[in-house]
């Protein structure tokens, strides 16, 4: 029996969804551009307001506005329609998305400031960026105009709830197109990084491996010592 929507009331959500497994949601800087492309389109559908958001490799982060129980089934065709982009992309199949996404009511403005500056860090803690604006997939990027005050694009917003509430859709339209072009040459610098790293865990395996493939020597158990030393005694 399918399980039934959670149940949504008007308000501001933190929402975020992993991939299944270890599988990553996004692999190239065009999984990103379609999924934002896509995420637009739903937002204007069933009419909620983005306030941020945050694509990582293996899983995201919303900041988001519903004037009613949309979200559920909002959630429902973006992940759909993605995961079927994405499998036939790159040719793979099974599910893409865990089957339960987290989602978190703000209920004060202390609770929205934190999700926002959770989201515009969260890059930055998972060692992809060095700082928030330098990570082109998320709305701290994408709603920068100057470098002064350093935190004027997200979580200022996210002080003043009738600001934050306002319809993000214009920063999703501008970061997919503004985060392409930047976002090239920053996937191929962690490219080079990430062929180290995988190098060097290789390595660390092949290692393990061989230490465990050495053969034992097998030492006799308290049991048969006590029964040689009765033995040798007798």
């Amino acid at each position: 029996m399918p399980r039934q929507p959670r149940a949504f009331v008007e308000g501001i959500y933190h929402l975020a969804s992993h991939g299944s497994d270890t599988r990553h949601l996004f692999l190239i800087p065009d999984d990103r551009a379609t999924f934002l492309d896509r995420l637009a389109l739903v937002i204007e559908r069933f009419d909620l307001r983005l306030v941020a958001y945050a694509l990582l490799g293996n899983h995201y982060h919303l900041v988001l506005s519903t004037p009613g129980a949309q979200v559920s089934n909002a959630l429902q065709q973006l992940h759909g329609w993605y995961s079927r982009t994405h499998n036939r992309r790159h040719r793979r199949g099974a599910h893409l998305f865990r089957a339960h996404f987290f989602a978190r009511e703000l209920r004060t403005d202390a609770d929205l400031l934190v999700a926002c500056r959770y989201a515009a860090h969260n890059p930055v803690a998972a060692g992809v960026s060095a700082d928030p604006f330098s990570w082109p997939w998320s709305s701290t990027a994408a709603t920068q105009v100057s470098a002064s005050p350093r935190y004027r694009s997200t979580p200022a917003r996210c002080e003043q709830r009738s600001v934050t509430a306002t319809n993000g859709n214009a920063a999703i339209a501008g970061s997919s197109k503004r985060a392409a072009t930047n976002a090239n040459e920053y996937e191929e610098r962690r490219a080079g990084q990430d062929d180290s790293s995988r190098e060097e865990t290789h390595r660390s395996r092949r290692a393990r491996a061989r230490r465990s493939s050495r053969p034992r020597t097998p030492q006799p158990s308290p049991t048969s010592r006590r029964t040689q030393a009765a033995r040798a005694e007798a």
